[in-house]
């Protein structure tokens, strides 16, 4: 058990009651009043005196006021004087007739009564909370202090004194002179003195962090401290000595028995319902996101109870620029629409580092009277308000005593620096800290009186006072300033102990109320949305403006649940049937993109129902459509759009198109109804092109393209010709994003990477559309296609899933990311990361995912994978299971997945040349349509595997010069050989313009070395294979490389685990060269330095460049530092 509470910062007080109440039993009395803010220990401090009096023979009389007797007459008096059978004789008497004088009456037998007590001992009566003491009591308090100067009574009255919202009444020496009273102000405990009473409660030690949590929860008052550690010793089971040191809980629902919330309902009881009210509206702002712009209360959004959140403010109240229409939050004195991001136009500033000014906790107050004893740093206070002072710690009188560690200032009503704290105060308002004495800053002044304004008209209340309050109750320790000095709440806990209580409906409009004043003074429009978002429908146009503004912000921002939760609160304000199938269509998507819930497919079906422009049902269809058919649904998605087509398009040909085209893309999802799409299509493109359109023109190209139907170069033309036309606005996304992937498959990935560009600016965030993902896909497409392994794994959509890599199996609709994690299997493989690769395959469920052409991307990726991990019978498997399901679609080219040629390779490792070769010829032939170096170069090495020999080599060296230099290696091929046959045009050249496919020739040239060391010609094999080891370093392809240095060592090369590329790969000889070279040297000075010959020297620089990867002599100096990134070639 812990012994008593120690009575902390007290000991000047007390010590000047002890001295009062010796010079009472000398005969001379005086009264004190010892004032302060509720909780700050004055019954404490009242019953010590009382105590230390009864022990030195003194007879203490004792009342306690309660606000519940002020309406009963004498009550204070008779509490104090009921003793005997005299008492009993006043108190039995008829009141005094109206007018009868204090010298006459039951005044004066009352007073006659204490003379005799005092008669008989030394007195000390002590009256607790005397602010609550009845009318006729205080009128006999005060006449007994006129009086007692010649008795041997000591009066001891405590007095409540805070700043609150209301003004409050006269205090019981406001009609008496400050000579007669000697007052004593109590200040707030510091944060030493509260550390040691929790430390007391604990029995000895505690963690600091845990003592720290509990002070700030307590904010400085032995009130709220005990009940806190009261609900903790009761709350652990295990006794107080083993409360969690980690935190205090945020809540007060996790407190019993509750004494805390409520002693701090008893604290705002005690204030009055209007500072009561201010209080909670702060509380309330806390946790709705805010003050608004440049508060700083937070980044993100707080939670909220309809799954939404609370904004942060970014707006200027000076700019009114609009970003969405008329529903803009700009500047209401024009009536300008718009949302900025800056300031409020000086509005919103930030309050001083104490929120509004710190007197040291000490002894605060106003007056003339203010710099008496100064001995003990007391303050005066002379303007008779009873009470009214900023921190609650305010005296009165020219003999008061404070803290001597707090130094306490006097500050004058009209404002004045304290010099010794530099507390500036402006009529009323106290601005923020300063060093050595400097006025306070004027910036934090302004930001303190804008967050007042936005605290008053939240709460109804007077700025001004609200000014005064926020001051108040930061220098008392409840609130405290953030770090862009908004005052906040010292402790969460004590927040959630102020909201506690507060009826519903009351919060709802004190947060409409926020919203209204933050929209009337110019805040962004997440900053009112977020105040909104815990309102009641407020019923206005302006707040659905508000709120679609504030979730296009997110969406911007992509934060997709936060404009989520805007949405959905957009929906409980007015709209036009029109505007409310825009939102739907746009929470839908947003629903079903971000937490992949079933409502999205709800509210798309409801903006489908509601009347409205064609063009938005056509939105709401198609995003509709693409929900359902990556929950594969294909056939259930084409039929929505057809049904709209029927019913709501007619005299629409340009939408139509668009839902037609919509419509084959979405077929992909199912075989069947691929094949009666695109069927269909065709058709209708022989008959009238103009029906299709030219997106559905290009989605015919693209079918081609992969049925092994067109070449690389008329498709190209073709498409290039589609761009070049008008486009329709609706149907411009899939022309784009279907003239990217023919492209890439043309290896003309620089335009097709521009297409995907500019497709993905196009495309709306939050608008489900399935052009979107399959932008994406031809983007990883590209990467892979240009060994970009390490960018790869970065882009956000592959960085993702390997985070998650681990979890089990798929989410709902998993296919949709099939082919995301296919290239992030091959990604992983070529780097060398083969057990990530394994993961991540294995935590896609294949038995549970429906059809779709992702799955066969999937289905490849783990053959390579299962290839590179020795497992050729399970690849296989893989590769003909792919190669089955495409054939079955009608995609025959190589273009999409090589599965001919990786079959070809595993039946090979298996010891089957045989059924190698017939997979190889094959994939020549459909490459030779295609015509591509990359397609051609491919089917060419695998043929030239397959073959051996000296033909086999023939063909790989073939290859090698295709991959190697594109259109100017493409030589007629031998006769017999299979690989000349003519492209549809008669044409026998490689598509002009490709791209160098540097994945392909690395596999090439190894294959070549392999060859090579088979018929003997072992050095060249060793430079073909070095080659392509260098070609794999540089392009970070670690499997590669791995392949070229074993078909090294095979063929008796020597150090094949040195570096191949970088500066570490150099020699002595060419490093000193391109040392000297990089220091601006001439070969021929190089020469005559190292005393060579010029052509050795050329020799050696030549070697040196293709190490390092450059071309040109001003990349030296980079490309020699140890570290640096190497470039491609």
């Amino acid at each position: 058990m812990c012994g008593p509470e120690p009575l902390l910062e007290r000991e000047d007080a007390l010590e000047l009651l002890v001295a009062e109440a010796a010079r009472a039993r000398t005969g001379t009395g005086r009264p004190v009043l010892l004032r302060g803010a509720t909780g700050t220990g004055r019954t404490a401090l009242l019953e010590a005196a009382a105590e230390h009096a009864a022990a030195e023979g003194m007879r203490v009389l004792r009342a306690r006021c309660s606000p519940e007797h002020t309406a009963v007459p004498f009550d204070t008096v008779f509490q104090l004087l009921a003793h005997g059978p005299e008492f009993d004789a006043v108190a039995e008497e008829a009141p005094d007739a109206p007018g009868t004088p204090p010298h006459r009456g039951r005044f004066a037998r009352l007073w006659r009564l204490l003379c005799s007590y005092a008669a008989e001992a030394p007195l000390m009566v002590a009256v607790d909370d005397v602010h609550f003491a009845d009318v006729c009591s205080r009128r006999w308090l005060v006449e007994t202090v006129r009086r007692i100067d010649r008795l041997p009574v000591l009066l001891v009255m405590t007095e409540r004194s805070q700043y609150d919202i209301d003004p409050p009444a006269d205090g019981l020496t406001h009609a008496l002179s400050p000579s007669l009273v000697h007052t004593l102000t109590l200040a707030p405990l510091g944060p030493d003195s509260m550390a040691e009473l929790v430390r007391h409660a604990r029995g000895g030690s505690a963690p600091a962090d845990w003592v720290d949590e509990c002070v700030r929860a307590s904010a400085g008052s032995p009130l709220l401290l005990r009940a806190l550690l009261e609900d903790l010793r009761n709350t652990d089971t295990e006794g107080l000595a083993h409360a969690d040191a980690g935190a205090l809980p945020d809540t007060c629902a996790a407190l019993y028995p509750g004494a805390y919330p409520a002693a701090v309902s008893w604290w705002l009881d005690s204030a009055g319902p209007a500072t009561t009210e201010v209080a909670r509206a702060l509380a309330a702002l806390e946790d709705g996101g805010g003050w608004g712009d440049g508060a700083g209360w937070g980044d993100g959004l707080g939670s909220d109870a309809r799954g939404g959140a609370a904004g942060r403010g970014e707006g200027d109240a000076r700019g009114g620029a609009s970003s969405r229409g008329d529903r803009g939050v700009g500047d209401v004195r024009r009536g300008a629409p718009g949302r900025g991001d800056g300031d409020a136009g000086g509005g919103v500033g930030s309050g001083g580092d104490e929120a509004g000014g710190d007197a040291g906790r000490g002894a605060a107050g106003r007056g003339d009277r203010a710099g008496g004893g100064a001995r003990r740093g007391a303050v005066g206070r002379g303007d008779r308000t009873g009470g009214d002072t900023w921190g609650g710690a305010s005296s009165r009188g020219d003999r008061g005593v404070g803290d001597a560690r707090r130094g306490a200032a006097g500050l004058r009503e009209r404002g004045g620096v304290d010099a010794r704290r530099g507390v500036t105060v402006w009529g009323g308002r106290i601005g923020g800290p300063t060093r050595r004495g400097a006025v306070g800053r004027g910036d934090r002044t302004g930001g303190l009186v804008a967050d007042a304004a936005l605290l008053a008209r939240t709460a109804d209340a007077d700025p001004a006072r609200v000014t005064g309050w926020l001051t108040a109750m930061t220098r008392l320790g409840l609130l405290r300033p953030d770090p862009d000095g908004r005052p906040r709440y010292a402790h969460p806990l004590l927040r959630d102990a102020i909201l506690g209580g507060w009826p519903a409906a009351r919060r709802q409009a004190a947060h409409q109320r926020a919203a209204e004043a933050m929209r009337h003074r110019g805040d962004g429009a997440e900053a009112v949305a977020g105040q909104l978002l815990r309102s009641a429908p407020v019923d206005r146009a302006w707040a659905t403006g508000v709120l679609l503004d504030a979730a296009d912000l997110a969406v911007r921002d992509d934060r997709g649940e936060d404009a989520v939760a805007f949405l959905r609160r957009a929906l409980d304000e007015p709209m036009s049937p029109g505007r409310r199938t825009v939102v739907l269509t746009e929470l839908g998507s947003l629903e079903y993109a971000t937490v992949r819930s079933t409502a999205g497919i709800q509210r798309l079906t409801e903006a489908l129902k509601l009347p409205g422009p064609p063009q938005d049902r056509v939105r709401a269809a198609v995003a509709l459509g693409t929900v359902l058919a990556r929950r594969g649904e294909a056939r259930v998605a084409i039929d929505v759009l057809r049904d709209l087509q029927d019913e709501h398009l007619t005299g629409h040909p340009d939408l139509v198109r668009t839902v037609h085209t919509a419509s084959a893309l979405l077929s992909d999802h199912d075989q069947g109804v691929r094949q009666d799409m695109y069927r269909w299509l065709r058709e209708t493109a022989e008959r009238s092109p103009a029906l299709v359109g030219t997106a559905g023109q290009a989605l015919l190209v693209r079918y081609e393209s992969t049925a092994g139907l067109t070449s690389a170069e008329s498709a190209m033309r073709r498409v290039r010709a589609l761009l070049a036309e008008p486009a329709e606005p609706l149907s411009e996304a899939f022309l784009l994003g279907t003239a990217a992937a023919v492209a890439q498959w043309a290896d003309q990935l620089d335009e097709a990477e521009r297409l995907v560009c500019r497709g993905l600016a196009g495309q709306r965030a939050s608008l489900l559309h399935p052009m979107h993902q399959a932008l994406l896909n031809v983007r990883l497409d590209i990467a892979t296609a240009r060994g970009a392994y390490a960018e790869l794994t970065e882009l956000p959509e592959l960085a993702e899933l390997l985070a998650d890599s681990g979890a089990s199996g798929p989410t709902e609709g998993g296919s949709e990311s099939a082919n995301a994690r296919a290239h992030a299997i091959i990604a992983l493989v070529e780097t060398g990361r083969t057990e990530e690769a394994t993961r991540l395959a294995d935590d896609f469920d294949l038995q549970h995912t429906h059809d779709c052409w992702e799955v066969n991307r999937f289905l490849y990726a783990r053959g390579v994978l299962r290839a590179a991990t020795d497992d050729p019978a399970g690849a296989l498997d893989d590769f003909l299971e792919c190669g089955r399901r495409q054939t079955a679609r009608d995609v025959l080219s190589p273009v999409v997945t090589p599965w001919r040629a990786a079959s070809a390779e595993c039946h090979l490792t298996l010891g089957r040349p045989g059924e190698a070769l017939a997979l190889a010829e094959e994939e020549l032939h459909l490459a030779t349509v295609w015509h591509t170096p990359r397609v051609l170069g491919r089917a060419l090495r695998v043929l030239a595997m397959a073959t051996g020999g000296r033909r086999g080599l023939e063909l790989a060296e073939r290859a090698v010069r295709m991959l190697r230099e594109g259109t100017e290696g493409a030589a007629g091929p031998a006769e017999g050989d299979g690989a000349g046959e003519e492209t549809p045009d008669g044409r026998a050249a490689v598509a002009p313009g490709t791209e160098p496919a540097e994945t392909e020739l690395i596999p090439a040239l190894i294959a070549q070395g392999r060859l090579l060391t088979a018929a003997g010609e072992r050095t060249r094999a060793r430079d073909a294979l070095r080659e392509a080891a260098e070609r794999a370093e540089r392009l970070g392809a670690v499997r590669m490389r791995s392949m070229a240095e074993e078909a090294l060592r095979e063929g008796g090369a020597r150090r094949t685990a040195t570096a191949m590329t970088g500066p570490e790969s150099l020699t002595d000889a060419e490093r000193r060269i391109a040392a000297l070279a990089a220091q601006g040297r001439t070969n021929t000075e190089i020469a005559g330095l190292l005393h060579l010959a010029r052509r050795t020297v050329e020799t050696h620089l030549t070697s040196a460049y293709r190490k390092l990867g450059i071309r040109r002599r001003s990349q030296l100096p980079t490309a020699l530092t140890p570290g640096a990134a190497q470039p491609s070639s």
